[in-house]
């Protein structure tokens, strides 16, 4: 009867034989009979452990006791509220009541409030699970998660400080921090009523703040062009003259001004200048004779009339009758204002015109007749040394410093010790700084002039020799001196300028072995030759020998005729004098003796 009955029944889908009815579309994927055990346990009904073991974002919420089923619904069974096997397009949720919307939210740990009531469930609820299906969990209750934040981060996440759930625009600032805002509350504004700056109804935005103009009406008309920081500031109005003392504007109010009040200056009201001007004249009385202006705040900016910083002193005494320069700059006020003295004596009667008037002479008058010693003429304020006393200074004195004397250490000429103060030199003459290399050959040129009778500062190599008495002509010019002005002595270190032969064979060897000289006519080297050249250049053979070179003979070279001979004593000399001058004496009979 059984397998009839069964045999009656119509076949379901494969895999559908021990279902109830086809599950929710959410589950499609475990629809068949083999699926069974991924949420059925053995002999018992639906386990909350299989269910879990699938949805483990809510097995963690129920583990962390979060959220609806971690605080409302921990320990119940799943299919309490998740029916299934119901049809494919069924619900998986059944709603206490009856619908979501009836779901005290109160139960999830996030009361709904205020606005937040009549909201629908879609309008928070959006999210979705890994397989694209709705989900009610990780929806965040941070205010930021749905609202965006009209502040842009100034004041936090915690939007419940100020706001409340029933209307953005109902604001509570008991909580509220306003060194948060663009505007921080210091000093008396702490005290003032939020609607103060706000209004009634209160708005928040939009307000001008830049200027403490933009809600203070300027008590001084405009006349002030900086801004009210300048003397002003948030704890009190009146506290202005504390703040004035220090940031007065031109002047000082340090030292014997602090005790100066307001209105001694400010005749006209303590926001106006005052009447006599803004210049220290307009109540002090000039006191220097130096162009120094009468910007005395300058200088005396805390009425301090004597003991200036330094650095006050450098630069108004470049307006003074004497400027400081060079190592002027580096000495101390004292050493020329010297404290002993009175100070009209220290200052406007201290006497400056001269070097002398503060430095002692080191050199002991040596140049008091130099305009009464003074030492501009020698040195600068850069330093004693090196002293500015050149070439040209040297020209005003006996001695001119002229040639290779210009390069001349002092020292050379002036051996004093150094630091060298002493210039003082009475040797002038050569001899007295040069050695006299000619002994006693110019002893009379020695005893008018000396050593400048032949000699200039200029090179004492170039003498100014007048050669006149013994012209230099020809290769003479470019020969040394030295080649002529032998020492008369073999091994003497000086060279001989008197007693040296003007004849050729003075100084010239005789290449002709005497032919010239010893026998009939006797002839000069001049005869001959010229001081440009050795070589004999144009010579007349008719006019000179009486042997004209006529027909072949002209075209023969000299050597053809004058041959070069070995002497007896080992030398070679061409013989110029042949003592023949007949044919045969020469040339070989071409006739065999025949006439």
């Amino acid at each position: 009867m059984l397998v009839l009955a069964l045999a009656c029944v119509a076949v379901p889908a494969a895999g559908q034989v021990l279902s109830p009815g086809p599950l929710a579309r959410a589950h499609a994927k475990l629809e068949g009979d083999q699926n069974c055990g991924k949420c059925h346990s053995s002999g018992r009904q639906v386990s909350a452990q299989l269910c879990l073991g699938c949805h483990t974002d809510l097995a963690k919420r129920i583990g962390e006791r979060t959220g609806l089923h971690g605080r409302a619904y921990r320990g119940q069974a799943c299919e309490s509220c998740h029916v299934e096997h119901i049809g494919v397009n069924a619900r998986l949720v059944r709603w206490p009541g009856g619908d979501m919307k009836r779901l005290d939210h109160a139960l999830t740990g996030w009361p709904l409030e205020g606005a937040h009531k009549s909201l629908d469930c879609a309008r928070c609820h959006r999210q979705a699970t890994a397989s694209g299906t709705g989900s009610f969990l990780g929806v965040s209750t941070a205010c930021a998660s749905c609202h965006s934040d009209a502040h842009n981060g100034r004041f936090g996440q915690a939007c419940a400080d100020c706001h409340n759930q029933s209307s953005f625009t109902q604001v509570s600032m008991q909580k509220f921090d306003h060194s948060l805002a663009r505007f921080a509350l210091l000093g008396a504004h702490q005290k003032v009523a939020c609607q103060g700056c706000h209004g009634q109804p209160a708005r928040w935005t939009g307000l001008a703040f830049g200027a403490c103009t933009d809600c203070h009406t300027d008590p001084h008309g405009g006349r002030f062009p900086k801004t009210c920081q300048s003397c002003h500031d948030e704890k009190s109005w009146k506290g202005a003259d504390v703040k004035m003392r220090g940031k007065h504007p031109w002047l000082s109010l340090a030292a014997g001004h602090a005790r100066v009040a307001c209105g001694t200056c400010h005749d006209r009201g303590s926001d106006r200048p005052p009447s006599r001007g803004k210049e220290c004249v307009g109540c002090h009385r000039p006191v220097h004779e130096a162009k120094l202006g009468n910007r005395c705040e300058g200088c005396h900016e805390s009425i301090r009339w004597l003991g200036l910083p330094r650095e006050i002193g450098l630069k108004a005494h470049a307006s003074t009758p004497f400027a400081l320069e060079g190592a002027h700059a580096e000495v101390g006020c004292d050493r020329c204002h010297l404290p002993t003295l009175s100070v009209d004596r220290r200052f406007r009667k201290l006497t400056f015109d001269r070097c002398g008037a503060c430095h002692k002479d080191p050199h002991g008058g040596e140049f008091a007749a130099r305009d009464r010693g003074e030492c501009g003429a020698c040195h600068t304020p850069a330093g004693f040394s090196p002293s500015t006393f050149g070439v040209a200074a040297h020209a005003t004195t006996a001695f001119v410093l002229d040639g290779r004397h210009q390069a001349a250490p002092c020292s050379g000429c002036h051996t004093s010790v150094h630091p060298r103060v002493s210039f003082h030199a009475t040797q002038r003459a050569c001899a007295d700084c040069h050695a006299n290399p000619h002994g006693d050959e110019f002893a009379k040129e020695m005893t008018a002039g000396g050593c400048a009778h032949c000699h200039t500062t200029a090179d004492w190599g170039r003498p100014k020799v007048d050669h006149s008495t013994w012209p230099l002509t020809g290769a003479h010019e470019a020969t040394p001196c030295a080649s002529c002005h032998r020492s008369a002595t073999a091994g003497a270190a000086r060279a001989a300028y008197r007693g040296i032969p003007r004849a050729c064979d003075g100084c010239h060897e005789d290449v002709h072995a005497g032919q010239f000289r010893l026998a009939e006519p006797v002839r000069g080297c001049a005869d001959c030759h010229a001081t440009q050249s050795f070589t004999v250049a144009m010579f007349d053979h008719a006019a000179r020998t009486g042997w004209p070179l006529e027909a072949k003979h002209a075209q023969l070279r000299c050597d053809a005729c004058h041959t070069s001979e070995k002497l007896r004593n080992g030398t070679d000399a061409v013989r110029w004098r042949l003592g023949y001058r007949r044919c045969q004496d020469c040339h070989a009979n071409p006739h065999g003796g025949k006439p």
